[in-house]
């Protein structure tokens, strides 16, 4: 249930030692850690994972569509997206604008095509993944404003789209979910286009890195504070003054008037506590909010979609919406 209460956390002094993690995510202990050294490889990695999800992709019966949103004013590039919706679907869609993570550095179209599909399948509506520009080469804020310019599309072209502007959700997993909050704050500041809610998954929200479990995490597997400083450093480049609160959301002053929220954190994982005070501070704001923190689970446990807890969020991440989608205004 999505509630208005007030949420306390005492997050200041974890109890480490009692975090144990699910055995199905004990292959992801004996991956090798390179603290992200060479972004070449880590995205010839992504690009290998692809091939497998690929094949999957027919056991849906969805539409897909490619598209380009063309460049207009400044923006003098086109931003790829990925349109998918079941098949013969009458009348207009909500739309979950989805925005994948990968650290800002790597990710593209296909990178979680299979949670997208899910998505569009089993929540009932067009799912819109963006394959916004990387850093480093692209540091913020061109991700950012190739997420807005998709949001910007779905509103100017809806009717044409098929798609319902009453129900535009934006979501995304790590730097996705960074993503997906920093459009609804932009969103919100321009007087931009009406998000009815915010799917905030594992969310890389704070760049300060300053929480006791980014702190204190410094092993956990697959991604720890080590991986989080260089995901941070080649998203705002070195030394970066004045960090804007659209590059890291938690630097807001302001979360009054954000969208109805679900956020996930993972128990073991450095952006976990982040996550826990965004949340908190959303609630004290009048946002609604569902929180899910399962402390079992490491940053990187959806890369083991068959795992039951995996499964079980993503049964949890649907059914909220589609109550989002349903019912916006009992949020």
């Amino acid at each position: 249930m999505l509630c208005k209460k007030t949420l306390s956390f005492d997050i200041s002094e974890p109890e480490v030692s009692n975090l144990r993690m699910d055995p199905a995510f004990a292959a992801l202990v004996k991956q090798p850690r390179d603290g992200f050294s060479d972004v070449g490889v880590l995205r010839e990695a992504t690009v290998a994972a692809r091939q497998e999800t690929s094949s999957r992709l027919s056991d849906f019966d969805l539409e897909i569509e490619d598209r380009d949103i063309p460049s207009h004013g400044e923006e003098k590039t086109v931003v790829p997206v990925r349109i998918y919706r079941g098949r013969n679907v009458a009348g207009s869609s909500p739309v979950l604008l989805y925005l994948h993570g990968g650290g800002f550095f790597c990710g593209d179209l296909f990178s979680e095509q299979l949670q997208c599909a899910q998505y569009a399948l089993n929540a009932r509506c067009a799912v819109i993944c963006v394959d916004y520009r990387l850093a480093p080469e692209n540091p913020f804020p061109a991700a950012l404003s190739d997420c807005y310019r998709a949001l910007e599309f779905v509103w100017n072209h809806g009717e044409a789209l098929k798609l319902d502007r009453d129900f535009i959700a934006v979501g995304g997993s790590s730097a996705g979910a960074n993503l997906a909050a920093a459009v609804a704050l932009l969103a919100r500041d321009r007087g931009g286009p009406k998000i009815c809610f915010q799917l905030l998954l594992i969310p890389a929200l704070d760049d300060r890195l300053e929480t006791v479990s980014a702190v204190q995490f410094t092993d956990t597997p697959g991604f720890a504070r080590s991986e989080a400083e260089v995901m941070w450093r080649w998203y705002l480049g070195e030394s970066p003054q004045d960090v804007s609160p659209y590059a890291a959301p938690a630097r807001a002053k302001d979360l009054s008037g954000l969208p109805a929220s679900y956020i996930l954190c993972a128990g073991l994982d450095p952006l976990r506590d982040e996550g826990l005070n965004y949340a908190n501070r959303l609630t004290e704001s009048g946002v609604a909010v569902e929180l899910h923190l399962v402390p079992s689970i490491p940053h990187g446990f959806a890369s083991v979609p068959s795992a039951a807890v995996s499964e079980r969020l993503l049964s949890e991440q649907l059914a909220v919406l589609r109550s989002a989608f349903a019912r916006e205004s009992s949020l």
